[in-house]
């Protein structure tokens, strides 16, 4: 039970919630152009993410802990492979399993949707940027590239090509629209943000530059900050069909008070509980908002 236990919290629950919106988001806007989506290549899109998603938290795990950045983390949770719950080459083997599957399934995904030969270089890019985002000779995350990637991945990617899968399969007109896909980039940045915040010490001293320990905690509170006004203010003054999203302000406000006061474990678990429900929550009224305005 408390291998079980390990192998569970080693897949950060928490963050879960990053891999299913970006797809969910991306369907309804294929939806409400097409009005008819292939729901097993949904299915599959959904697996996907969802593999991608936990091979990178192993990854993570492993990687951090032969970098020796999980010694002696005083507020985040507790690391697998770094408490010694778990070997690290079973983590690394699992990682890079559930990362291989994840490619056979986007190729699954290519055939069935007979898009252009992109796709696969998508996925490539996937499942690669899972391993190096902190493992590699230049990991991203190491080196002040975490958010970008987040954004880029878990929003511009996760959501548009979701999107256009959906739609070349049935042979409809593809039409991108990146702000719905920077709003999700955004809102699921506020986890990293929230945990480089808390870590922003222990990265410091490990050598970890995120954008925080690069810049200050002030910035990181900065960036929590506008991630939320850039995914719940600017981009649905920009795209009409994220109105719904303003219903979701008052958690950012709130967000921003427990930043400023957290100071112990429980704090920041609260807080990346709370970030985690405001990613789910506009998703969700990100997808309402894309089918009741169509």
């Amino acid at each position: 039970m408390v291998k079980w236990g390990a192998w569970i919290s080693a897949t950060r629950p928490k963050t879960l919630v990053a891999s299913f919106i970006p797809v969910m988001v991306g369907a309804s806007l294929a939806f409400s152009e097409h009005q008819e989506i292939n729901l097993f290549l949904l299915f599959l899109c959904f697996s996907f993410s969802f593999l991608v998603q936990i091979g990178t938290n192993l990854s993570n795990d492993y990687f951090d802990f032969i970098r020796g950045s999980d010694r002696n983390r005083i507020l985040a949770p507790t690391r697998a492979v770094a408490s010694g719950l778990l070997k690290p080459n079973h983590v690394r083997n699992a990682a890079y399993f559930l990362l291989g599957i994840s490619f056979a399934v986007g190729i699954v995904i290519y055939k069935i949707s007979d898009g252009p030969n992109s796709l696969i270089w998508i996925g490539l890019a996937s499942v690669i940027c899972a391993v190096v985002y902190t493992g590699g000779p230049f990991p991203l995350a190491y080196n002040g590239l975490g958010d970008l990637f987040v954004i880029l991945f878990y929003g511009f990617i996760a959501v548009e090509a979701t999107h256009f899968v959906l739609l070349i399969e049935q042979k409809a007109v593809y039409t991108p629209d990146f702000i719905a896909a920077l709003s999700i980039g955004c809102m699921t940045n506020i986890l990293l943000v929230v945990n480089n915040f808390r870590d922003y010490e222990e990265d410091m001293k490990n050598k970890k530059n995120t954008l925080i320990v690069i810049f200050g905690r002030k910035f990181g509170f900065l960036l929590f900050i506008s991630c939320y006004l850039i995914a719940l203010l600017i981009c649905p003054f920009l795209e009409p069909r994220l109105w719904l999203l303003y219903f979701c302000l008052p958690l950012s406000m709130f967000g921003a008070f427990k930043i400023l006061k957290a100071k112990t474990k429980r704090d920041f678990d609260k807080l990346i509980s709370l970030s985690a429900i405001s990613l789910l929550f506009s998703g969700l009224l990100s997808v309402a908002g894309i089918l009741l305005y169509y």
